[in-house]
């Protein structure tokens, strides 16, 4: 199956399939189309945040139901999708660092999820790099030992 050529093709064609879905609160795209940097390997990438009262079984399902229509809709089956609710904080940042929101229910819990996200991204990072610059500076100093 080909893939729909440009990305607001793309939007147009699945964004009002979320309203749809009472459970979906937040829709992004990204990864290689929300960058407009696609190839001929590229697929879409659908971020999706739903309910927080849902089941981990019962996102499941609504995904499955979703990417199914997707599918449909853009009549490809490149497409990959993601339940940010149950996905590493690193990809949640990755999602929203590309600044794609293809729906949101409510522009308040669209602020509450990135600030959440990308506060505890951050923290992280530096944690990552303390332990990083640590593990460095004995290196440095002591060599690596087997």
């Amino acid at each position: 199956m080909s893939i729909v050529v440009s990305k607001g093709a793309i939007l147009e064609k699945i964004k009002g399939l979320f309203n749809a879905h009472s459970c979906v609160e937040l829709a992004y795209l990204f990864g290689s189309m929300a960058n407009e940097k696609r190839g001929k390997l590229s697929d879409v990438d659908v971020g999706i945040y739903l309910n927080d009262a849902l089941t981990k079984e019962e996102r499941g399902k609504e995904m499955l139901s979703i990417i199914s229509e997707i599918i449909s809709l853009l009549k490809t089956d490149k497409v990959d999708m993601v339940v940010m609710n149950d996905v590493p904080i690193s990809l949640n940042y990755e999602i929203i660092k590309c600044n794609a929101p293809i729906f949101m229910r409510d522009e308040g819990k669209r602020v509450d999820v990135e600030q959440r996200i990308l506060s505890r991204y951050l923290d992280r990072r530096y944690h990552e790099k303390m332990a990083s610059d640590i593990f460095l500076r004995k290196v440095m100093e002591e060599g690596i030992t087997y």
